[in-house]
């Protein structure tokens, strides 16, 4: 029954590292490393659970900071599949300090007698007094395993949190779609592996991990968290934006001889007031600004690029000849609404318009969100709600009873 996680992980890494070229390689080589730890781990499981002492005392020496990567190896797995072109650099080895750390301190264990290390992994040992090796040993060990792991835990769940809360900002600021960009599994995931932590931490303290029905319950556990989260690693792909999103220096707007600003601002831009500090920095002058408006409204309203359902912040800089920064800065600015908003807004008008207008009643609700510029109909159906408190068929019921006679 232990063995089963060990064959599930092995069979997962070899896959994720077979598989890695498909995506670019980071998350799934990453994911893949991720896995090989588990699998250590679990075989150290094994061995214990069957007491093959002698085989654990000649593994014992890195198990300790296997597992101490556990924690870090899985936070730069979310942050491969939630930043932008992750890849990972010497700034990222700093998460593995603490395994390094443990790693030296643990080192007198390689010069103890054999017989010693077997009654220091069995717990058959006499007075801890008799034996300081030992007690040193055991004081790392009960560091590693009740201290480090929990700070880690509680660290790196924060931080974990945070690049979520980012990741989800970063999508609403470039993509005008959610369909094929699945942040719930990304949640799902994350908060599973939580579980798995803390279950197996709860084992650890409480010692309830010699009880059968804990086994057997453990077991089954972290085989439905692993497959589940192997599964969809293989599925995932990384995100990847241009590199041009975020370089100032590509080509800003150019000054236009007119100066206007289309009609569908809701202020006046001469009395628009910055309400954050977030750009300060930025290239983009107040007529360079007005002239980025201009054009962006002009495309949106004329050519209604709105309705290309994959539309992303890149593609409009692209047509604007700019760069996708200086786009998401005057959506902020201007409409104080992200990239994802302000381009559904303009989905909803079209769609009320064309749901206003008798002759597209041959149209089905479906027709009419493909129409609009939406993906799919739930996705419009969400958005229309969010944007008029109802749904398109109420919208669309509510026009007919208007336009039926008084009796």
């Amino acid at each position: 029954m232990f063995a089963l996680p060990v064959y599930q992980c092995l069979v997962l890494t070899i896959l994720l590292f077979i598989s890695r070229s498909e995506t670019g390689g980071s998350a799934r080589i990453i994911f893949g490393v991720f896995n090989l730890l588990l699998s250590i781990y679990f075989v150290f499981n094994l061995l214990y659970r069957v007491k093959a002492f002698d085989a654990i005392a000649c593994i014992y020496y890195p198990i300790l900071p296997v597992i101490l990567c556990l924690i870090p190896t899985f936070y730069l797995y979310i942050l491969s599949i939630t930043c932008n072109n992750f890849r990972f650099t010497r700034r990222h080895a700093i998460h593995f300090l603490p395994a390094i750390v443990v790693l030296i301190l643990n080192t007198p264990f390689l010069f103890i007698p054999f017989s010693q290390k077997i009654e220091y992994l069995s717990f058959t040992y006499g007075s801890l007094q008799s034996n300081p090796l030992i007690l040193y040993l055991l004081i790392i060990y009960i560091i590693a395993i009740y201290l480090i792991i929990n700070i880690q835990l509680v660290f790196y769940l924060i931080l974990t949190i945070r690049q979520y809360r980012r990741h989800l900002s970063f999508i609403e600021n470039h993509y005008s779609y959610t369909e094929q960009i699945d942040t719930a599994w990304t949640k799902s995931f994350m908060i599973s592996f939580l579980v798995f932590f803390i279950i197996n931490n709860l084992l650890y303290v409480i010692g309830f991990r010699q009880h059968p029905v804990a086994g057997i319950l453990y077991t089954v556990s972290m085989l439905g968290i692993t497959l589940f989260a192997g599964v969809r690693g293989l599925n995932q792909k990384e995100i990847s934006v241009s590199v041009e999103a975020d370089n100032d220096e590509l080509m800003p707007i150019p000054p236009d001889e007119t100066g206007s600003i289309p009609g569908d601002l809701s202020h006046d831009p001469e009395e628009v007031k910055i309400r954050t500090t977030k750009y300060q920095g930025s290239a983009l002058t107040d007529e360079q600004k007005r002239v980025l408006v201009e054009k962006l409204g002009s495309i949106m309203q004329n050519e209604k690029v709105f309705t290309q359902s994959n539309l992303t912040i890149d593609d409009l800089a692209q047509r604007l000849e700019t760069n996708s920064k200086y786009i998401s800065q005057i959506i902020n600015e201007f409409y104080h609404q992200n990239y994802y908003n302000y381009v559904n807004s303009y989905r909803i008008n079209e769609a009320k318009l064309l749901l206003a207008n008798p002759a597209s009643d041959k149209y089905s609700i479906l027709g009419i969100s493909n129409m609009a510029g939406f993906a799919s109909k739930s996705t419009f159906n969400n958005a229309f709600r969010k944007f008029t408190g109802i749904t398109p068929s109420e919208f669309r019921d509510q026009r007919e009873k208007k336009a039926l006679p008084d009796k």
